[in-house]
This record gives C-alpha cells, structure tokens and sequence, in this order.
C-alpha cells in the first residue's frame, strides 16, 4: 500500500540530491506529494510514517544551517518543512481514518436495516444485525436483548430461544433507565498484571418512545469515546429498523384479519342473500295457502246454497286459516320491532307455568297422536312475572319444532322447575327424539329464515321465523334460549326466564302495569 509513495519519496530525495538543493530549495515541498498519497492510501499511520521519513530526509540540509546560521527567516522555514510533512501526513491521514470509519458506519447501519427488512424472522434478522455491527465496531461479543410485548420474555441473538433477563443485570438497568451502562470488566477475577480487560456497553434500543431493548457488547481493551458514540447511533438506528418491522409486521397481520373478516362478511352477505330468497319463496307460498283456502270457501259460500253443517264447516276453516294468516303477520311484525329496537307492546303479569304448561300440551297431545307427550314440573315451579301470552307463544313454537322435526312420533318431553346451576331463574325445556340439528348448524338456527336442511324434514312447512321468535321474546324478558343437540338423536331447547319482576320491567320501556 505505501509502495508507491515511497518510491516517490525516494525519486524526490535522489532529484534533490543531484541538483544539490539547498534549503532554501522550494524542491523540499516536493515532499508533502508522497506524504498525502500515502495519507490518502493508508490513512494517519501511513500518511505519519511518510511525513518522518521526509522530514528525516531532510534534517541533514536543514540541520546544519541553523548550527551555522542560527535562527533566521531561512532556516526557520527548513526547520519547518521538516516538521510539515509529518504533520500534514499525520492530521491528513487522521481525516481519512475518520471518514472511513463513518462510511463503514453509515455501511453497518444500511446493512442491519436490510437484514431487518429482507428476513421473514425477527430473530434471525437480529442475529444477522449483530454480527454486523459486532464487525463494523470490532467488538468480540454482540448481543440484541429486545423485550417483546409482555415486557418478560426477552429475544436474545447470541443464544437461541427466549428468558428472561436478570433484573439485577446491566441489561434490566439500562431498560429501566433508559440511559447506557458503561462495566469496568466483565471479567470475574482479575488479576494484577494478567491481559487487559474486557470492557462492556449497555446501550438502550430507542426509537423515541422508551426503550424497547438494548444492545450489548464486549471487547477486550479500551472502549474510547469514538467507539461509544458509533454504538449508540447505531443502537437508534437498529432500534428504528426493528419498529419497522414490528409496524410491518401489524400492518401484515391487520390485513390478514381485515380480508378474513372481509370474506366472513360477504361470505354472510351470501348466506343473507340466499336465506332471504329462500324467505320470499317460503313467505310467498306460506301466505298463498291460507288466502287460497279463504278464497275458496269464501266463494262456495257466496256462489251456492249450502247446507247449515256445511257453511258451519267451511266457516270454521276460514276461521282457522284467518288465525293462521294472523300469526305470520303477527310474527313477522314482532321481528321487525325486535330489530329496530322497539320495545315490544308485553304486559307483565303473574302467569301460572305449570297451568300453560298443561294446557298447550293437551292440545298438542290431541292434534298429534303420533307424537307420546310427557312433562315433569317440580313442585317448587313459581309463578313467573312475564307477559302471558309472549310464554305462550314461546312454549307453542318450541312444541311446535319438536313436533316438525320428530316427522316419524316419538317423545316430546317438557320439563320445568328452578334451574339449578343458574340461581334465580326459572327453567323450561323441551325435548324431542327427532332428526337433530348438526353441529355447524348451531350457531345460527335462532337466526332469521335459517331452516336447516334435512331429507326427513323436507316437506315441513314454515318461515324460519320461530326460533328467531323465540330468541328474541326470551331476552326481552331478561332471559336467554339455549339448544343441544346430536344428529339422529333429538334435540333439547332450554329456556331460562328470571324469577323476579324488577330485571323484567327494565326491559321494557312500552309496558304497561
């Protein structure tokens, strides 16, 4: 590296000695050409090498003039070309040294931004981050300790896995402090005499907002104040790379869980979509059967003279195909009301359960010969205060879906009493030995005009509005429905009403006493 210069050097003194050069000779300035090349090629050690030599070459001119001819205005100036080229090699090469050190700096850091950013892993990106920085300050030990969420576990890069760090370390200090913790020597014993120490540096990873981490390291020898502060810019600009990726990596996981929620969303949208063409479908073919039949009979009655048994017959059908008309009107406004967020129009009073009980039993029992109707009421059932016909109504379409949904009879059973793992409710179940409901299909059967498929049930009738119905009635009262169910095996509907009156008047701002 410093072969050139020197052979210059050695051109320069051989010109100067064969055209005997005084020194007074402005040839002498000659030598500063050699000095700052080698300054430049081998920065303050070479450039101070070079500038000795020439001023060395020099000192025999120089030298014996001032002997001869003392302090005058020419030998001053030889006694200071002489000193020049040590100096301007020395403080040239200096120059040098420090913008290399700050590009390889600038380098280091350009490179750890890169391993942060190019690696899937943090872990492996800070390991990666380390060892540059560990060759960058030559350092013999560099290690990342960055806290993760909790603040307990730590990642550190020299040894795999996650801790926990020491709360009595200089790591734990300087994440408390947040300011950098200079050790004397990590060396346990030291001895008089023996090698030099090894000198460590806390400093904190902070990118502005507390310190999130720090950096450690270790090296043997003096740790100057050049070292220190290299450190700690690097140590902001890692602690900037690694929230970076932190924020990245959010970004990417609030991404993943928007377009998971996108797609659940539309995925409902769909499932909306189709359950409202079904509803129209089913609305429009509920509907045209009562108003056929009120149609017809209506007709017959008009149009012909009948005899009394039969106008009574037909009558009676209009009447029931009426009501029925009425009650998908009736539900289908009281849904409606439900989700607006209207209160519905329910009067509280004391009803007998045990009585309503009975009651819709046997007229079930009697419309429905197929199906064995057992019910078991615990002699403790109190009455409730609720709106009478609002549990009526609750009670016939659970009756109801156990009788559509048990197509070939079997049991239907309803039980009543206290619950006994809810302290304060009353609890109303109804079972059937039906077709079942399958397990994905749970979540969603008190949703509107869901009805679930099933080859057995297919001709049953109805809008999906039932248990919707019923979902909402119960939590009006304060209470909740609850299901279980196996495929094959029946299914058990468990509604819990509470016993007292003050939860149930709060939850209805349009009642009246």
């Amino acid at each position: 590296m410093l072969l050139w210069p020197c052979a210059l050097l050695a051109g320069i003194t051989a010109a100067i000695a064969m055209l005997e050069a005084g020194p007074e000779s402005a040839l002498r300035h000659a030598y500063l050409l050699p000095t700052l090349w080698a300054a430049v090629a081998a920065g303050a050690r070479g450039g101070g090498v070079i500038g000795l030599v020439s001023g060395l070459l020099q000192a025999p001119t120089a030298l014996p003039a001032v002997e001869r001819l003392g302090l005058t205005s020419t030998t001053i100036d030889g006694f200071v070309a002489i000193v020049m080229p040590l100096v301007l090699g020395w403080g040239a090469g200096r120059l040098i040294d420090q913008s290399r050190e700050r590009a390889d700096q600038l380098r280091a850091i350009l490179d750890v931004q890169r391993a942060l950013s190019r690696e899937a892993s943090l872990d492996t990106g800070l390991a990666q981050a380390a060892e540059k920085i560990r060759a960058t300050l030559g350092a013999d030990r560099v290690s990342v300790v960055l806290s993760d969420a909790s603040g307990e576990d730590v990642i550190v890069t020299d040894a795999p896995g996650r801790g926990q760090v020491d709360p009595d370390s200089a790591a734990a200090r300087c994440l408390r402090s947040g300011r950098a913790v200079m050790l004397a020597d990590l060396r346990p014993n030291l001895e008089a005499g023996g090698p030099s120490p090894v000198r460590g540096l806390v400093v904190p990873l902070d990118a502005g907002a507390g310190p999130l981490g720090v950096l450690a390291l270790e090296r043997a020898g003096d740790m100057p104040l050049p070292f220190r502060s290299a450190a700690e810019e690097i140590a902001t600009h890692l602690a900037l790379g690694i929230e970076n990726v932190r924020l990245t990596v959010r970004q990417r996981r609030f991404t993943e869980e928007l377009e998971t929620k996108v797609d659940a969303a539309t995925e409902r949208l769909r499932e909306l979509d189709r359950a409202k063409s079904e509803f129209l479908s089913v609305v429009a073919h509920e509907l045209r059967t009562p108003l056929t039949a009120l149609q017809g009979f209506s007709e017959l009655l008009l149009e012909r003279e009948l005899p009394p048994e039969r106008t009574t017959r037909f009558l009676r059908h209009l009447h029931g195909e009426a009501g029925r008309l009425g009650r998908i009107v009736t539900e289908l406004l009281d849904l409606a009301r439900i989700e607006a967020g209207r209160g519905l129009d329910l009067k509280p009073e004391a009803v007998n359960l045990a009585e309503l009980i009975e009651r819709n039993i046997d007229l079930f029992g009697a419309e429905h010969r197929g199906h064995r109707f057992e019910w078991s009421l615990s002699p403790e059932l109190p009455a409730i205060s609720a709106d009478r016909d609002a549990i009526d109504r609750i009670l016939k379409n659970l009756l109801s879906n156990a009788v559509k949904y048990s197509p070939h009879g079997g049991r239907v059973g309803v039980v009543a009493g206290p619950a006994a793992d809810q302290p304060g409710m009353i609890e109303l179940s109804v079972e059937d030995d039906g077709v079942g409901i399958p397990a994905e299909d749970l979540p969603r059967i008190f949703d509107r005009y869901v009805r679930v498929a099933n080859p057995q049930t297919a001709s049953v009738r109805g809008l999906g509005l039932g248990l919707a119905l019923v979902h909402g009635l119960a939590e009006a009262h304060g209470g909740r429905i609850e299901v279980e169910s196996l495929p094959g095996k029946g299914s058990k509907f468990r509604l819990l009403l509470p016993i007292g009156q003050t939860q149930f008047l709060a939850n209805f701002p349009n009642t009246s006493a």
